[in-house]
């Protein structure tokens, strides 16, 4: 891949996966099964995944194919359209459940739209993806939540098709200060005001590509 992350490894990663999944299963079922974030009391969320597309299509359209694009939805984020078929990853079975609830509910078959709960680990490949390959990964407001963003990257790389792209949109830095990625890596996207606090954030495009 092209861009690359000032992070580092993590040797505790196996406690970030256990603390992420069990962090998005309880908000993926809260308010009796329905996550609050994606309700109407919460468009914002929604509104972001629309502008993040909206700005993905429109830096790159040529990512975008309804009639040849496979792409991965990795930590279920977008609900990505505008290709040939999507297939969501997440760690949180509760989070797939809902991917898959909101694809039905927009008559979308699961041909076009499915997510799968799995884990993509450097070490390991769920069987279900042993052999997947992708024209393009998304990946939308997780990569701030991940203990390795090189670690991420790289086994994110290893599931593309050669040519393949990887476009990453998250907050420009991290809770901590830190930046995600190196800012000579990233697209400026938009400005968002973060439901929790009612800070407006800056949300940034980074897009890496496989070799062919």
């Amino acid at each position: 891949m092209h861009f690359t992350s000032s992070a580092g490894s993590s040797s505790s990663t196996h406690d970030f996966a256990a603390a992420n999944k069990t962090h998005f299963d309880a908000r993926a079922t809260a308010a009796h099964g329905d996550d609050p974030h994606d309700s109407p009391a919460h468009p914002e969320n929604t509104e972001r995944a629309r502008r993040t597309v909206n700005a993905m299509r429109q830096w790159w359209p040529e990512l975008f194919d309804e009639d040849r694009t496979e792409a991965m939805d990795y930590a279920c984020g977008l609900l990505c359209q505008h290709v040939k078929s999507v297939l969501g990853v997440d760690i949180s079975q509760a989070a797939v459940d809902r991917y898959n609830a909101r694809a039905s509910d927009q008559g979308l078959a699961p041909d076009e739209v499915r997510a799968v709960c799995a884990e993509l680990t450097l070490t390991g490949t769920p069987a279900e993806l042993a052999r997947a390959s992708f024209d393009l990964i998304v990946c939308c407001a997780s990569y701030h939540h991940f203990p390795s963003i090189a670690d991420t990257t790289r086994v994110l790389a290893a599931h593309l098709a050669p040519g393949g792209a990887l476009l990453v949109a998250d907050v420009l830095a991290a809770p901590d200060g830190r930046e995600i990625f190196p800012r000579r890596t990233t697209t400026f996207a938009f400005a968002a005001r973060m439901r929790a606090t009612g800070e407006s954030t800056r949300w940034f495009i980074a897009k890496g590509l496989k070799g062919s």
